[in-house]
Order: C-alpha cells, then sequence, then structure tokens
C-alpha cells in the first residue's frame, strides 16, 4: 500500500451561531475555529469542492462559504526581489 497525496482545499464557512459548528465534521477536517467572527476553516478533498459549497450553503445553520484562493497565488519567492527591480526598471 502506497501512500498518495491528495490535493486539498481549504474552505472558510460562516456560521449563524458557533453550537453549529460539529455538525462540519462529517464535511472535512475543522483547522481553525474562531468563535468571536463565527467562521471556521474547512479542509476537502479538491475534487469534492464544488458539491460540499453546493450542499454547505443549503444548510440553515451556514451563512455562507468562502473557498481559499491559495493555489492561486505565486508561492515562487525565489528570485523575487530581482523580478522586482527589473520590473521598476523596464517601467
Amino acid at each position: 500500500m502506497t501512500f498518495e497525496k491528495q490535493e486539498r482545499v481549504s474552505l472558510a464557512v460562516y456560521l449563524h451561531y458557533n453550537r453549529d459548528a460539529r455538525k462540519l465534521n462529517q464535511y472535512g477536517d475543522i483547522i481553525y475555529h474562531s468563535r468571536r467572527l463565527r467562521y471556521l476553516l474547512l479542509y476537502v478533498n479538491q475534487e469534492n469542492v464544488d458539491n460540499l459549497m453546493t450542499s454547505l450553503k443549503k444548510e440553515k445553520f451556514v451563512k455562507k462559504v468562502i473557498p481559499s484562493h491559495l493555489k492561486e497565488l505565486d508561492t515562487n519567492f525565489v528570485g523575487s526581489l530581482w523580478r522586482q527591480e527589473e520590473e521598476k526598471n523596464s517601467i
């Protein structure tokens, strides 16, 4: 048996009441729960994101669901200062 890395995405789920946070354990892994701002971060598999977002939005205790945009950001920081200097010189 070999280990296969699965792509995962974070979803920010805003709740009406904090007491409903435990209900979201069935959807994925709860990483963080802000009781003051009434939201939590839920890690789910990349392949199930669309289905989970639609089913979460239908729940009565969920205000809104926002997907993480971390995959869309450029995380290649090697040589980033050098690239910024080139952009300044070309302007």
